[in-house]
């Protein structure tokens, strides 16, 4: 893309590495919130809210499929 002429390579570098960073903690967060979703339909389907699970299971799964597949290449990528 475009350099930036006033930005050497060293700081190219460690600015890529803070958005990997950055990348990595919201894919963590996206993970956390797809379990914790899923506990929520737990304690729904425990107390007799069953028709709860229509809408935190997919949410909770896609949260968990989508945040683990983002950290998996993550760590492949880095």
């Amino acid at each position: 893309m475009f350099r930036n002429a006033s930005e050497s390579e060293a700081e190219r570098e460690q600015r890529i590495e803070a958005q990997l960073g950055t990348n990595t903690l919201r894919s963590r967060l996206i993970v956390v919130g797809g379990i914790v979703a899923l506990i929520a339909f737990a304690v729904c389907a425990a107390t007799g809210f069953p028709g709860a699970g229509v809408i935190l299971v997919p949410i909770g799964m896609g949260m968990l499929l989508g945040g683990g597949i983002e950290l998996l290449l993550a760590r492949m990528g880095g």
